[in-house]
């Protein structure tokens, strides 16, 4: 899933999935690093992709990678 707009202050994010809808609902990550990671990629206009891991109804991003500029 690609990060579609920057992260709200919710603490929420919007993802475009590989289908081409939009997901509005995923938390951003606790972990402070990857955090960072995700809101830094994305004040610098990277192209980000995450990996989200679904377990016992709860979704969560769990990896980035950054596949360049917009």
């Amino acid at each position: 899933m690609r990060v579609r707009r920057r992260p709200t202050r919710s603490k929420r994010v919007s993802l475009l999935t590989e289908n081409g809808n939009t997901k509005d609902d995923l938390k951003l990550p606790t972990d402070e690093n990857l955090l960072t990671q995700i809101k830094d990629g994305f004040a610098e206009g990277k192209d980000l992709v995450v990996s989200v891991m679904s377990a016992m109804g709860e979704e969560q991003i769990c990896a980035l990678k950054d596949i360049g500029p917009k």
